[in-house]
Formats: structure tokens, C-alpha cells, sequence
């Protein structure tokens, strides 16, 4: 069993690392490395050849921590085999953060060692319309993942009686219950609660898809402004599915609760859920691209001028700090997605509270 767990564990992580590798090809053409570059300069020989190396080195990397990986596995007891899977998680982050800080301060000091004549000043696009295109999908659509919470809820009730007087609540590699609770209205309905708090995050999610600041590229704004909306609308559409795969999970654990369902099952399951979301966002980033940059076959090189150079609200590339900057909400410059401006007091509040909130009802889920 933990082989076909551990397996599982390897595959699900390895479309991670292939994100990894793949991240300076999927930024927007206007970033290299988390440092702000003209399209021009993105598309030189020079930035061509720094983001095959990286693919190569990092990819390397990640291939030597696999197999390292797997032939620990191969010669240790059961009892370390969880520790060698968590050693090889915690290398692969070391890695991935190493890479990025290396080629990061590389890519500063190269830029820094261009003639000013090289690149114009920055200028910045702003779309007027751009709010008028359809972004997301609605937060209605949560109302199907709603009626699964309930539905689940409501069985669990009628059902109360059929619980076992112990339920499972946690299982080793090997599928063994190492931890169970005495049944309870509170135990039994915490995977419900685990769901109400999903769905509303995952809500939350779709919103800030729609409010987050608009990056338009000044050398073409309406090519932009069109991947962009298009890109907004993917992820907020990925964002429900992903929704909606967590709730039916973890209507499977509380499912599981009352059949006492094999302990080879429960893991699988909860392995693979999270596989196929983690398979469906690297599709997701291989074919849009960060802004959508990959939506649409490509755009004529724009001119040798940046977008806004705002270097020096991104620490290390990748951390957005603006006071000056009303939005909350931008688009990173390292992988795809979105982060928040963290020198907006409201960003702390937002992380401060969605900790809190999960970890309560963890707790009061178990």
C-alpha cells in the first residue's frame, strides 16, 4: 500500500516541478526573472538562452532529487519512508527558491549593465472597457457546490445512528487508522464544515480574480486586454472545478466515516483528487500563460520601450510592496496567478483572517 500512496505522492508532484521548470517561459513577455524588460529584450538571444539554462539546470536538479528520492525509498523501513518523501518536498522548494534567486539577481545586475539607450522609459496602459469584458463566472455557480454540502450534511443527520461509536481521522502511508475520535454531531458534521469554509474561500478566490489590478501591455493594449479577460476567465472557471473536486473529497471522508471504508481506498482517493487538481492547473498555466500571454499564437515584437518599471515594488522579484498602490490585488511576476500588495494594511488582514478561520474550523472538524 505505502508504495502505491508513495507513487502517487511522486507523480502528483511531478507536475509541480515541471511548472518549475517551465516558469520563465510562461511569465509575461515583459518580465524576465521577476525583473522588468522590454519585449524586445525578452526575446534576445541572450534572455533566449538564460531560460533554456534555467530549464536544463533546474530540470537537472529536480531529476537528481527524484531518483535520490526513490532509491531511499527503495532501502528504508517503513517507519522513515514518509521522512525521505518530506525530505524530498522540502529539497525541491529549497531548489526552486535557489533558482529563482540566483537568476533574479543575475537578471538585475544584466539589466543594470545595459546603455540607458537600450530601453525607453516605461510607459503604462490602462483599458477603459477592460471591466466590461466577462472576467469570471459567477459566484451562483457555488450554489451547485452548496446543495453537495448540504445534501451531505442532511444524510449524515438521518444517518447519525449508523455511525460507528469511533470514527477514523487519520491514517499512516500504510492506510492504518492512527487516529480516532468518539462520534459526536460535531465530528460527524466536520467535513461539512471543512466544506462551507472551502466553498466561501474558493469564492473569495473567483472575486479577487475579477477585482485584481489590470496589467495591459502598452504595445498592445487591445491583444492584452483580450488574453487577459480570457486568462481571468479560465482560472475562475478552474477555480469552480477545483471547488467543487475539494467538496466531493471531502464528502468521500465523511463517507468514509460511517462505511469504515479500507484504509488502501481512503488514501488513493485522497491522493488522487488532489493529483487531478494539480494535473488540471498545469494545463491550465501551459495554455494561457501568466496575463494570458500564451492565448492566441503570438504577437509582433513590441518596441525596445518596458511597461512600467516598477522594480523596486517587487523584493526579491516576487513579494509586491506599493504603498502608493491602491490595489490589493496584481498578478505575480514568478509562476501564474495572482498575490497580494502587502504594503496594503487589508492584505495582512486577508491573510490573518483566512489562517484563523481554516484553522478553527480544522480544529473543530476533529
Amino acid at each position: 500500500m505505502f508504495w502505491i500512496s508513495a507513487l502517487l505522492t511522486v507523480v502528483m508532484l511531478i507536475p509541480i516541478c515541471i511548472t518549475l521548470i517551465a516558469m520563465p517561459f510562461l511569465t509575461r513577455e515583459t518580465v524576465s526573472f521577476g525583473v522588468s524588460v522590454s519585449e524586445e529584450m525578452y526575446h534576445s538571444p541572450k534572455l533566449r538562452r538564460l531560460r533554456k539554462q534555467y530549464a536544463w539546470i533546474s530540470g537537472g536538479l529536480y531529476t537528481v532529487l527524484l531518483a535520490a528520492c526513490l532509491v531511499m525509498l527503495l532501502s528504508a523501513d517503513e517507519a522513515q519512508q514518509p521522512y525521505v518523501l518530506t525530505s524530498y518536498i522540502t529539497g525541491t522548494v529549497i531548489c526552486s527558491i535557489a533558482m529563482n534567486l540566483i537568476y533574479y539577481f543575475y537578471m538585475k545586475k544584466l539589466k543594470a549593465s545595459l546603455p540607458q539607450a537600450a530601453m525607453e522609459t516605461g510607459k503604462i496602459a490602462i483599458d477603459t472597457r477592460f471591466r466590461s469584458h466577462k472576467m469570471t463566472i459567477s459566484n451562483r455557480w457555488f450554489a451547485f457546490h452548496i446543495a453537495v454540502m448540504l445534501i451531505s450534511a442532511l444524510l449524515a443527520l438521518i444517518n447519525y445512528d449508523q455511525f460507528p461509536a469511533n470514527l477514523a481521522m487519520k491514517f499512516d502511508w500504510q492506510g492504518e487508522v492512527t487516529r480516532s475520535v468518539p462520534k459526536s454531531i460535531r465530528t460527524v458534521l466536520g467535513p461539512n464544515l471543512m466544506q462551507l469554509v472551502m466553498i466561501a474561500l474558493f469564492m473569495f478566490i473567483n472575486r479577487m480574480i475579477l477585482k485584481s489590478k489590470q496589467q495591459i501591455n502598452p504595445d498592445h493594449p487591445e491583444l492584452s486586454a483580450r488574453r487577459n479577460a480570457i486568462f481571468r476567465l479560465r482560472w475562475s472557471m478552474f477555480n469552480a472545478a477545483a471547488a467543487m473536486i475539494m467538496v466531493l473529497l471531502f464528502s468521500f471522508i465523511q463517507l468514509n466515516m460511517r462505511f469504515e471504508l479500507h484504509g488502501s481506498i481512503v488514501m488513493l482517493v485522497s491522493l488522487l483528487m488532489p493529483a487531478l487538481v494539480i494535473i488540471m492547473a498545469l494545463i491550465f498555466s501551459f495554455t494561457t500563460g501568466q496575463g494570458g500571454r500564451r492565448i492566441g499564437g503570438s504577437a509582433a515584437i513590441g518596441t525596445g520601450r518596458t511597461a512600467a518599471n516598477d522594480d523596486r515594488f517587487w523584493k526579491l522579484g516576487s513579494i509586491y510592496f506599493n504603498p502608493g498602490d491602491p490595489a490589493l490585488f496584481v498578478e505575480k511576476r514568478m509562476g501564474i496567478g495572482w498575490t497580494v500588495n502587502f504594503a496594503r494594511p487589508a492584505a495582512w488582514m486577508v491573510l490573518v483572517i483566512t489562517l484563523v478561520v481554516v484553522s478553527v474550523a480544522a480544529y473543530f472538524a476533529g
